[in-house]
């Protein structure tokens, strides 16, 4: 139960990439909305991929965790410029906890390793 809810958030956040992406693509802005959209479909294909596999990958955790951090500061970015208020800095803060999860997942891998 716990596994299923810590890995919920990367089917929400693929589904918020998705939809920022596609919108920006909508709104002629080709290349971060194409990055933004990938991101999302990346980050849902391994949502799938360990919902269906119902094991634990270290290295597929961390690209994970690093795409979702580059594309929320991406879409962060994008909220910034349409002037959104409140939006940015709950993606901000999304961003840099993916960040650092990618972090504390590469140090506790390294440890492992040895």
């Amino acid at each position: 139960m716990k596994k299923q809810l810590l890995s919920i958030h990367h089917f929400v956040v693929s589904i918020i990439l998705m939809t920022k992406g596609y919108d920006k693509i909508q709104h002629h802005h080709s290349i971060i909305g194409w990055s933004i959209l990938l991101s999302g479909i990346a980050v849902l294909l391994y949502y799938i991929y360990i919902k269906r596999s119902q094991k634990s990958h270290a290295n597929l955790e961390i690209v994970a965790h690093l795409f979702e951090s580059i594309a929320l500061f991406l879409t962060t970015y994008v909220y910034f410029q349409e002037g959104k208020t409140m939006l940015p800095y709950v993606t901000l803060t999304a961003a840099i906890g993916f960040l650092v999860a990618t972090i504390l997942h590469v140090i506790s891998h390294k440890k492992h390793s040895f």
